[in-house]
């Protein structure tokens, strides 16, 4: 019995399919650029997403522009997946960096956390919540977007 749900968990973490409109989304365990631990119970109204150094970067540049308290302000948050990035550049070069924003990064540093949520390629993710339940998800690019997105 105990090999059959060890099986079933490993089978559900290999296939993680991303989570779809309609759907609840257990609460998240990461930590910030800081190495502060955060839980998100509830998710925000608004959850930012960037897989790729790019978006990243966009998202970066965008909420650093902005006052200290804008994410809090707008119920907003934002991860960023680094977990594809080898552990010696994140280290020596990302979180140095990172650390120097006025806003919290979230970071996914573990791959099939990261598989949970939806992503498109050179896209940052955008999904709207009411407690816990996912409303909606927009795939966008600039910044005009970005700050509709957050400020709507």
């Amino acid at each position: 019995m105990k090999k059959v749900i060890l099986s079933m968990i490993f089978a559900i973490t290999v296939w993680a399919v991303p989570y779809t409109v309609g759907q609840s989304v257990s609460p998240l365990e990461l930590e910030d650029q800081h190495g502060n631990h955060t839980t998100l119970k509830t998710m925000p109204k608004t959850l930012i997403m960037a897989y790729e150094k790019g978006t990243g970067a966009t998202v970066n540049e965008y909420l650093n522009a902005q006052d200290k308290e804008y994410l809090s302000k707008y119920n907003a948050a934002f991860i960023a997946d680094i977990s594809q990035m080898p552990g010696l550049v994140t280290k020596l070069f990302a979180l140095p960096k990172m650390r120097k924003y006025v806003h919290t990064v979230l970071l996914i540093q573990d791959e099939q956390q990261g598989l949970l949520f939806p992503s498109k390629e050179e896209k940052i993710t955008v999904m709207k919540f009411q407690d816990n339940l996912l409303k909606e998800v927009k795939f966008i690019t600039t910044t005009a977007e970005l700050k509709a997105a957050i400020e709507q």
